[in-house]
């Protein structure tokens, strides 16, 4: 019998990424695996495109927030 301790639990394939305007140098904090388009709230830049499973993010990605 295997403990509950040995049970190994999968890391998801998605997380929250810090997302740079190539515009305005405004910042804004988006999901990987978005299903909207996401813009940018002061210029109205498009910073990610839906895309099924993972968005095509725009902007320069700045960090990944674990």
């Amino acid at each position: 019998m295997t403990s509950k301790r040995n049970i190994m639990i999968p890391k998801p394939q998605s997380n929250f990424i810090s997302v740079q305007c190539p515009e305005c140098g405004e910042k804004r904090i988006i999901f990987t695996h978005t299903t909207t388009d996401i813009n940018c709230n002061s210029c109205g830049q498009a910073l990610a495109k839906k895309a099924g499973a993972k968005a095509n993010v725009l902007g320069k990605v700045q960090n990944i927030l674990d």
